[in-house]
């Protein structure tokens, strides 16, 4: 049981490193009013993930394949629905008409939230899956 709440900790961690370079990524060109939605879109799914990438590389080598898809999966998945449900919400749209939400955040008439497309949604999972691959290939070279 010990070596399960330290596993999980390693976990947590590496997801609050997504985050914060997410937050980070996020915030610089927003303070200083930089608003280009696809260039920002494209950082926000390189920059965070490969700051995970390269904290689980480094610090934990010979986890397992549902370690390193936890790693990134989670926070992948967890990041889009957040800002989906927020933006139905603060656009005030039944999250059920999917069309209506996202193309509401697409003209980002009301909020910064400009970034969010379906090119973002699957670029992330993309990008999350990839990275999964990465990991998992470059922990077997290493033993091997």
């Amino acid at each position: 049981m010990e070596k399960r709440y330290i596993v999980f900790l390693k976990l947590c961690l590496g997801w609050l490193i997504i985050l914060m370079t997410y937050l980070l990524t996020y915030s610089v060109p927003f303070l200083i009013g930089w608003n280009v939605k696809h260039v920002l879109g494209i950082l926000l799914i390189a920059f965070p993930y490969t700051a995970g990438a390269l904290y689980y590389s480094v610090f934990f080598k010979g986890n397992s394949k549902t370690f390193y898809a936890l790693g990134f999966l989670a926070p992948c998945i967890i990041e889009k629905i957040l800002i989906y449900l927020l933006s139905a919400f603060i656009y005030d749209i039944n999250p059920l008409y999917i069309a209506s939400v996202m193309q509401k955040i697409d003209e980002g008439s009301l909020y910064d939230v400009s970034f969010f497309s379906w090119g973002y949604v699957f670029g992330g999972l993309l990008i999350s899956i990839i990275m999964t691959i990465f990991l998992v290939r470059s922990q077997k070279s290493m033993t091997d």
